[in-house]
């Protein structure tokens, strides 16, 4: 890695971090602001535009960064690739906002107290995460860290701009509020954009040998964003789900509150480690289109060992510091056992190297292996944290278990990937792997 990209990885790091800050204070300052019932009502707003916005439009993102690095590594035109993916993701959002209007009646009568506004927010925050998205993947695919970071940036300041502006101005109404939830995704799209078009990177035209590589039309894999949408759907039920059921299961409020916080605590490595992935996910995809396989498993071993790196980190956090973390910053009642935290980043760990594998799939077409993949996980876990066994012991063993799952699925489809037939590592084999699944 090179200063710039190191210096650009840190900004992701910082931007990361921000959006997380963000997202915190949006929550917990509702709690100051409104009563109970508004304030429970932001809570599920939350939840709600985390599970139409990251939960669904990931996927775009990712399809748009896929094709952005696959013309750029072609000579071909980023623009057409950019276009092809906005069309289907029109009707991606199109769709979202659908489920939104169907939910409408048991969301705002009981989850969103009454307040049809938060509605008609959560529907704009749909809309711009769907612009912010588009211009990320354009951006990852140009392997821009300064202007990925940069929309990251913008997100988490603007947000808690708004948000601060909101507790300083004293009493509002929720919507208003709710708002610089939106507001900070609008600074993110706005931001992103100006970036991408100063950005006017140049086309990397392919050499004298890659006159075979030339041929390919198109990165494939037709139909592939329905199924990445619901891969990175199930990517945030693997990871969330268990604090709603050990929740519901739970007649120790207090352990359930440490359960969650735990579990936030050990998802931290996973959090910071999403920005890698859509820079992963550019180098996979231009090594599989020059038909570079020893670069393309070079790309992946770093990927698995930034993944290790970031889950010693979390091991060593939650070792030292996770007791006084839960008590002192999350303020749980109960303690947690060591050897409950450790599992949970253990499961954290396989996420990332899930991550890892996630990327090199798409980067060859292989979107339905990696909805297969997280499909099986999600099966497993909602079979074992709906066993019989104690809440707690359940939902570790389940997330680790889920994980394993993913990982081995993905592993396997990867490993056939490699070896289909006229997939030789020439030029002319990468034609086969870059039609996709079709």
């Amino acid at each position: 890695m090179t200063g710039g990209e190191q210096s650009g990885a840190v900004a992701l790091a910082v931007g990361t971090v921000l959006v997380g800050a963000a997202g915190y204070a949006f929550v917990a300052l509702a709690g100051h602001l409104f009563a109970p019932s508004e304030a429970a009502a932001v809570s599920t707003l939350y939840m709600v535009v985390n599970i139409l916005g990251p939960g669904v439009f990931l996927a775009l993102e990712q399809e748009v960064s896929r094709r952005t690095a696959h013309a750029v590594a072609l000579g071909r035109s980023v623009r057409e690739a950019v276009a092809w993916t906005a069309i289907r993701g029109a009707a991606l959002l199109v769709a979202g906002l659908l489920a939104l209007v169907a939910c409408a009646p048991l969301l705002v009568d009981d989850a969103l107290a009454g307040h049809s506004g938060l509605l008609v927010v959560a529907a704009v925050n749909t809309a711009l995460t769907a612009m912010m998205s588009l211009v990320r993947g354009v951006l990852a695919g140009l392997d821009d860290f300064g202007g990925y970071a940069a929309s990251l940036g913008a997100e988490g300041i603007g947000r808690l701009v708004f948000v601060g502006s909101a507790w300083v101005a004293g009493p509002v109404p929720v919507t208003w509020y709710a708002a610089t939830f939106a507001a900070g995704t609008g600074c993110s799209a706005l931001v992103g954009a100006l970036c991408a078009v100063r950005r006017r990177r140049p086309l990397v035209h392919p050499g004298p040998g890659d006159a075979a590589v030339q041929s390919v039309s198109r990165p494939g894999a037709s139909g592939g964003l329905p199924s990445l949408a619901v891969a990175t759907l199930l990517t945030y039920v693997i990871a969330n789900l268990s604090v709603v059921i050990v929740t519901t299961r739970l007649h120790d409020a207090a352990l359930a509150a440490a359960f969650a916080a735990g579990l936030l605590l050990a998802r931290m490595p996973l959090f910071v480690f999403s920005p890698v992935q859509a820079f992963l996910l550019t180098a996979l995809t231009d090594a599989q289109a020059r038909a570079q396989r020893h670069r393309f498993r070079a790309t992946v071993r770093n990927g698995m060992a930034v993944a290790l790196a970031f889950g010693a980190a979390g091991f060593l956090g939650v070792a030292g510091l996770g007791g006084w973390a839960l008590r002192e910053l999350f303020g749980t009642r109960v303690p947690l056992s060591t050897l409950t935290s450790v599992c949970l980043v253990g499961s954290t760990v396989l996420l990332m190297g899930a991550q890892v594998l996630h990327a090199a799939l798409i980067a060859r077409g292989r979107h339905r292996k990696v909805a297969a993949s997280w499909l099986a996980g999600a099966v497993v876990l909602v079979a074992v944290l709906t066993s019989p066994a104690e809440p707690v012991a359940a939902a570790v063993a389940a997330q680790a278990l889920a994980a394993v799952t993913v990982v081995v699925g993905m592993a396997w489809a990867l490993s056939r990937s490699s070896t289909t037939p006229g997939n030789t590592g020439t030029p002319a084999g990468a034609v086969g792997t870059l039609a996709g699944e079709r």
